[in-house]
């Protein structure tokens, strides 16, 4: 993209503003780089910021748009604002927040060098002094000059919306605001994409207000030192530090993390005792060791992300600002007739309530049984996303074939494999709940509409739902499977994968995007099974016995070498897979004491007559064995490693008894 093509985006999300809202709008309408579409999402204001909203609608129809739905939650709302435009880059500007007449060109400018990144420009905050609203220093802790963004981030520093432009790459690959978040929401979306990698650029040009309301009116920062503000921001911190240490990156935050922690743990002290103790447990238990912050120090020298060792000074520091009340007056002032549509009730577009996901690969004949089985769903407010991996078939001629607005097909520009497939669809997707079906695979009718509904009655903390399945093998048998597990499942499925007939199965809440992240692209097999585990971190989990999906487990030929071969290959890549996902979360398992179980399921599968690696299995049992050496389980699998358990049924002696786990290992999807 070259400079001066970017397409800007500006999000406002308003709530009874009527005070500022004019100036806001009009700050944005008198930048020297236009916006190409300026969003206002009411979120059902009861003063007369909807009626301004569509004056300049009215003004301005070919830039402004405005939308009216009640959601309640601003992060929802910039949601829905950046799903409304198609806008390269994303600002999202609180309804009371002014911009300078250079800040969008400062920004752009900064981004269209650094087309995947995060611009962020300087900011002041302004504060009513008799009777004007003047410019005051930002406040904010400083940055020091050995600190990367993010470490900086968690101890203070920050730049407030109204500073940053974030290129639509970022933003979607953050999965968008947190809708669960009541407090530091946007620092919650800025660390995330500090931990993906994402690199922030700071301009020196340009200057961002941010408001300061008056005593009285309230503000999402005003409340952070109440109950709920602490304990979200506590959350944002534990979500941070998690995503930190999932990918492999804790050592060099673990001072700032500990910080944060001691941080929120002395706001809290006065009112909220056991809030504070626990933020000061969390800050001890992030405190990095000598040996920590010398690996620390050591990785940082070699970190990527972007420092500045000092800030410039913003301009415009204690004067009034009125940028953008010239123009206000102007378009308030003419004439609106009150019967122009534009002033009525418009209509709001709604996004469905689920979104299906659907990755194919070469079986487009098998799709059209799939889609049908979708499309015959007793729940009909939902669309379905089919996400081409770069077929040879066309599975494109399916889709179109049967005629329906609710299904979009995509084709991704490379085969990246199912992982990247699911992911694409889930960045598309636009409902607050996401279904995955596999493209053999069926759902029964009333599948969606049962998990809905169980969705409605369920708290926020279940983040997913799964339901019985029945399984057809090649043979036409029939296991039908009526799970009963629910709750906090993240023990068990640290042990194994318990979700079974997942992802076919699972319906979840898209926001769970926003704790979890998307599904790991690098692993290559049981890319599911590491996604139902991170979620089980986060949610608990709902459950439905009745089975709901057909599970079509049909490996091709039942006899001969082709067969041998490809489940040969399944099991080589689910085993290079499961040492992979130990290194992710051995050490969570290790903390719960159950790495040993996990390491010996391992080696089970590894002595399948189809591989049959006894060295691995046993170098898998001698590490379980370090870990649970009283463990009868790790001895019988010791046993049969060194081909003893075999040796003694053929001299009849009783091997130890195995009560731990039961069955034969099964091979993940």
């Amino acid at each position: 993209m070259r400079r001066g093509e970017l397409r800007v985006g500006v999000v406002i999300p308003c709530f009874n503003a009527e005070r500022y809202l004019a100036q806001t709008i009009s700050s944005v309408l008198i930048q020297s780089y236009a916006a190409a579409e300026i969003v206002i999402i009411d979120d059902g204001s009861t003063d007369g910021s909807l009626t301004i909203a569509r004056q300049y609608e009215a003004a301005f129809p070919e830039v402004v748009r405005v939308y009216a739905e009640r959601f309640g939650n601003a992060p929802r709302a910039r949601n829905v604002g950046a799903a409304r435009t198609d806008a390269h880059a994303l600002m999202f500007l609180d309804a009371d927040d002014v911009l300078a007449p250079d800040a969008l060109e400062a920004l752009q400018s900064a981004l269209s060098a650094n087309p995947a990144a995060i611009a962020a420009c300087p900011w002041l905050r302004i504060e009513l002094q008799d009777g004007k609203w003047s410019s005051l220093p930002a406040t904010c802790a400083p940055r020091r000059a050995d600190q990367d963004a993010l470490s900086a981030w968690l101890t203070g520093w920050y730049y407030p919306p109204c500073a940053v432009l974030w290129s639509r790459e970022a933003f979607t690959e953050t999965g968008g605001w947190d809708e669960e978040v009541t407090s530091n929401q946007d620092g919650d979306l800025v660390m995330r994409a500090l931990v993906s990698g994402t690199t922030l650029v700071e301009t020196e040009a340009g200057t961002a207000y941010y408001r300061k309301l008056p005593e009285g009116e309230t503000s999402l920062s005003g409340k952070r030192f109440s109950f709920d503000g602490l304990q979200g921001r506590l959350k944002v911190i534990e979500k941070i530090a998690r995503l930190l240490e999932e990918a492999g990156a804790i050592a060099p935050y673990r001072k700032p993390i500990s910080q944060a922690f001691a941080s929120l743990s002395a706001s809290a002290a006065d009112n909220f005792g056991g809030l504070s103790h626990y933020a000061r447990v969390k800050s001890r238990e992030y405190a990095p060791s000598l040996w920590q912050r010398a690996l620390a120090r050591a990785t940082r020298s070699g970190n990527t992300l972007q420092t500045r060792p000092t800030a410039p000074p913003p301009r415009n520091q204690f004067e009034e600002i009125s940028f953008g009340l010239d123009h206000a007056k102007q378009v308030l002032s003419s004439p609106v007739s009150a019967s122009d549509p534009v002033l009525g009730v418009a209509a709001v577009e709604k996004s469905p309530k689920v979104s299906v996901i659907i990755p194919v690969y070469n079986r487009a004949h098998l799709l059209h049984r799939t889609l049908a089985g979708v499309l015959q769903q007793t729940f009909d407010d939902f669309e379905v996303l089919v996400v081409d991996d770069c077929s040879k078939d066309d599975p494109a001629s399916v889709v179109a074939a049967l005629q329906d607005t609710r299904l979009r097909y995509l084709r991704q520009p490379e085969n990246k494999g199912v992982a990247a497939a699911r992911n694409r669809g889930l960045r598309e997707a636009r409902a607050p709940l996401v279904a995955f079906l596999d493209d053999d695979d069926e759902w029964f009718p009333e599948k969606l509409d049962l998990q809905v509904n169980l969705f409605k009655a369920l708290p926020q903390d279940v983040g997913l739902v799964y339901t019985g399945t029945e399984t057809v093998s090649d043979d036409g048998r029939r296991i039908v499977d009526m799970p009963s597990a629910h709750g906090d499942l993240y023990l068990e499925l640290l042990v194994r994968n318990i979700l079974h007939g997942a992802p076919a199965s699972a319906m979840m809440r898209r926001n769970a995007i926003t704790n979890v992240g998307f599904f790991d692209e690098t692993l290559p097999a049981i890319e599911d099974y590491d996604y139902w585990l991170r979620v089980c971190r986060c949610y608990r989990i709902g459950c439905i016995s009745t089975p709901l999906v057909r599970y079509n487990d049909l490996r091709g030929p039942s006899e001969g070498q082709q067969n041998q071969e490809r489940r040969s290959l399944n099991i080589q890549a689910n085993l290079a897979a499961r040492n992979q996902f130990y290194q992710k979360h051995g050490s969570q398992m290790r903390k719960a004491g159950v790495a040993h179980l996990f390491l010996i399921d391992t080696a089970k599968r590894g002595l399948v007559d189809e591989w049959n690696d006894r060295r691995a299995a046993r170098r898998l049992s001698l590490k379980a064995l370090t870990l649970a050496p009283t463990s009868r389980v790790v001895h019988q699998m010791l046993l049969r490693s060194f081909g003893i358990l075999k040796l003694l049924r053929m001299l009849k002696v009783r091997p130890p008894v195995n009560t731990s786990v039961a069955g034969p290992a099964q091979t993940e999807k």
